[in-house]
């Protein structure tokens, strides 16, 4: 097999002599990248493991803390005692979680990822770290997890935490038999809008379906709507839809880089499965984000300040980021999932200098 690359301008063409994949019409395919080993470095590699040499886990807790500040918003909170500890508590617990379960999923994919090319230098397919060793860091992570929620949040916290954390113990696996393991990952995200709510206050029994194992009633009243008898808080609701969409969206772009070498290596992916139609996708997503993001500012009463700064400029970059994308050049998903990570930072940036502001008013 031999690989050809032309560059004209801004236009990057990559030609793969193989199986016969196509990208830009052209007749394309896998080329198994050859193994990269590495001197072992335990230390470097659980901290590569654990994304810390990136931002992305502050993306997570920040997806916390803008349901933390639409809840506050809501409620008509200052950035008080109560709003300071589920802050400082989400970012140790969303962290620490996001750390760990990244090392789970490169455990889980240690196989797949030396087949291709952009993670083929992650510590455990390179050798920088072993399969003990990371099996350990996981362990002894998730105790970490589960010990710094409980010791700052509380129990009612902790066990709302519970449906992210088995969801993200499944994420890695569905990727071998279904399709959308995109969704199962949109599902896991969308659960950590719950924790903040019941940080705030909020009774765990009223959650989706956690009525049923903690005795939660089924009367509907003001803020709530029933769905095949099981009581759904308005608010809640919506921030789910709306980070599920999302995050099925940004992981949707952020698969476009590995299309040709995840149908290779025998990865499933929404991005593999849609192909040319993978923009249409986007579209809907993004229509779907719009709908719940709105419907969660209404709800929530929120300010102008938080309609214009906030809920207006995500809804534009939607489009922004749709017509940016360029399937054919493999690094154009991951400079928009960056721009999508810190658009989160700057929603709740933008709703936390809501509710600071309030409480100065």
């Amino acid at each position: 097999m031999a690989v050809t690359q032309t560059t004209a301008g801004k236009n990057q063409q990559i030609l793969l002599k193989g199986n016969g994949h196509t990208t830009n019409g052209k007749s394309n395919g896998y080329v198994q990248p050859q193994s990269v080993k590495v001197e072992h470095n335990l230390a470097k590699g659980i901290w590569q493991l654990c994304r810390l040499h990136t931002v992305e886990g502050l993306s997570t807790a920040s997806i916390g803390w803008v349901a933390l500040f639409f809840y506050a918003v809501q409620q008509n909170l200052s950035f008080d005692s109560q709003v300071q500890k589920a802050f400082f508590g989400i970012l140790a617990s969303f962290q620490i979680t996001h750390g760990v379960f990244c090392m789970w999923n490169d455990i889980c994919d240690r196989d797949f990822d030396g087949k291709v090319a952009r993670t083929k230098q992650r510590p455990l397919p390179s050798g920088m770290v072993t399969y003990p060793e990371a099996m350990v860091a996981f362990i002894v992570g998730f105790g970490l997890a589960i010990g710094a929620t409980y010791a700052i949040l509380g129990l009612d916290v902790t066990l709302a935490m519970g449906p992210a954390w088995v969801l993200s113990f499944i994420y890695p696996l569905c990727k071998r038999v279904i399709w959308a393991p995109q969704v199962v990952l949109g599902l896991t995200m969308a659960t950590c809008v719950f924790p903040p709510w019941v940080a705030l206050g909020g009774e765990l029994a009223e959650l989706p379906f956690a009525g049923k194992f903690f005795g939660g009633g089924a009367l509907v009243t003001g803020g709530q709507y029933e769905v095949a008898g099981v009581r759904l808080l308005n608010l809640p609701g919506n921030l789910f839809g709306a980070i599920f969409s999302w995050l099925v969206y940004i992981d949707l772009i952020y698969a476009s880089q590995d299309r040709v070498d995840d149908t290779g290596a025998g990865v499933k992916s929404l991005a593999v499965f849609l192909g040319d139609h993978l923009k249409s996708g986007l579209t809907f997503l993004g229509a779907l984000q719009t709908f719940f993001f709105l419907s969660a500012a209404y709800e929530a009463t929120a300010s102008t300040f938080l309609w214009t700064a906030g809920v207006a400029v995500w809804v534009l970059s939607i489009p922004f980021s749709i017509i940016r994308l360029d399937p054919a050049d493999r690094e154009s998903g991951g400079r928009i999932f960056l721009v999508n990570a810190f658009l989160v930072l700057y929603m709740a940036g933008v709703a936390g200098l809501d509710v600071f502001l309030t409480a100065k008013q």
